[in-house]
């Protein structure tokens, strides 16, 4: 049987007895990637190459889309038991995080407002100091919730007008958003749309199922190494890009829009071969690396939830964590706080949402 990794862009396992462990340290390493980004500061005044880890985001909806591939390709799809599977993986982890986001902010003297907007993932819908007023990874979420809202609709397209006519068209919708783009504009413009909802970020969904297409159909040796020599290469142009045109070195930069607004785009096309060059190999692991991997990749969504509040938190203890000594702390933090979490919360749930699904299901 074809060991598919059912995992999601928020660290999302929907429990198939074939999960793969190689999917799973990608998963863990997004989420590491996007702590980077956020744990730079505190030893480096600018971000620099740094900031390319960010693409760790594009890599989470690539993934998402390697997971949900299979009703892409023609499976049934019983919409009502995937929405509560969704719900009860996604929902409850995310309220957690956000009350424990406006606690910090309340403690620390800030005002907290748009609660409501999160509570419903509807933070995106007007700003970008919405989006991240309370956690700056909070932004990912909506277009998240969109792709499993949208899924049933998506499916059924697939397969009627073949995938590879969704993927193209992803694409070229996309491109066509950011030809209206207007960089100086605010709120919920075209480029908006392009860059952080479900209209614009498709296509990257749509070449996580591409991936997940390859495995199937090319699954030889050869053709895997192709991709992933192919994926490197074009892994590599886009930091020397991002270094000549992006990267805050301490100097204004404006980096034109071609590329500041299909960079998602193009590094979701980078990871998106690598993906298919890795998922689905039959790797000979101990069951103790297995688990231990397994493991790793359940807490990337703990960690992409709560890093971005170990530092408040140890301000609020007295400490102010910087240097290599702060970034270890938060990074320790993070980990004990996602293990935890994981145990206590996104477990359950998660158990709880299969229990209420397969219910659905068979009818009762």
């Amino acid at each position: 049987m074809h060991r598919t990794a059912l995992i999601t862009s928020t660290g999302i396992v929907s429990g198939s007895a074939f999960e793969d462990p190689v999917i799973e340290v990608i998963r863990g390493w997004a989420a590491l990637m996007v702590m980077a980004t956020h744990y730079v500061f505190m030893v480096s005044p600018h971000a620099g190459l740094w900031g390319f880890a960010s693409t760790g985001v594009n890599l989470f909806f690539v993934l998402s889309g390697y997971v949900f591939a299979p009703y892409l390709h023609g499976r049934p799809l019983a919409w009502r038991s995937h929405a509560v599977r969704r719900f009860f993986r996604l929902v409850p982890l995310y309220w957690c995080a956000l009350a424990v986001y406006v606690l910090l902010r309340a403690r620390a003297g800030g005002e907290t407002p748009y609660v409501w907007q999160h509570l419903l993932f509807l933070h995106t819908t007007e700003s970008l100091e919405i989006a991240t007023y309370y956690n700056p990874a909070f932004w990912s979420l909506p277009p998240e919730v969109e792709f499993y809202i949208a899924l049933p609709l998506l499916a059924w397209l697939a397969v009627r007008f073949r995938f590879v006519s969704l993927l193209m068209a992803s694409i070229a919708f996309h491109l066509l958003l950011v030809g209206f783009a207007d960089p100086h504009e605010q709120g919920v413009t075209a480029r908006a749309l392009a860059t952080i909802h479900l209209p614009g970020v498709l296509c990257e969904f749509a070449l996580g199922a591409g991936a997940a297409w390859c495995v199937q159909r090319a699954p030889s040796r050869h053709q895997r190494l192709t991709r992933l020599v192919c994926g490197l290469f074009t892994l590599g142009v886009l930091v020397w890009l991002y270094s000549a045109h992006i990267a805050d070195y301490g100097t204004p930069r404006q980096p034109p829009l071609w590329l500041s607004a299909n960079f998602g785009l193009f590094a979701a096309f980078a990871y998106a071969l690598i993906v298919s060059s890795v998922a689905g190999f039959r790797w000979s692991l101990p069951p103790r690396a297995t688990a231990w991997l397994l493991a790793w990749g359940q807490l990337s969504y703990g960690i992409y939830l709560f890093h971005n509040a170990a530092p408040p938190s140890l301000r609020l203890l007295g400490w102010n964590p910087t240097g290599v000594y702060g970034l270890l702390a938060c990074v320790l933090l993070t980990l004990i706080c996602a293990w935890v979490l994981h145990h206590i919360l996104e477990a359950p749930m998660r158990s709880l949402g299969r229990a209420l699904s397969q219910r659905i299901a068979h009818g009762g």
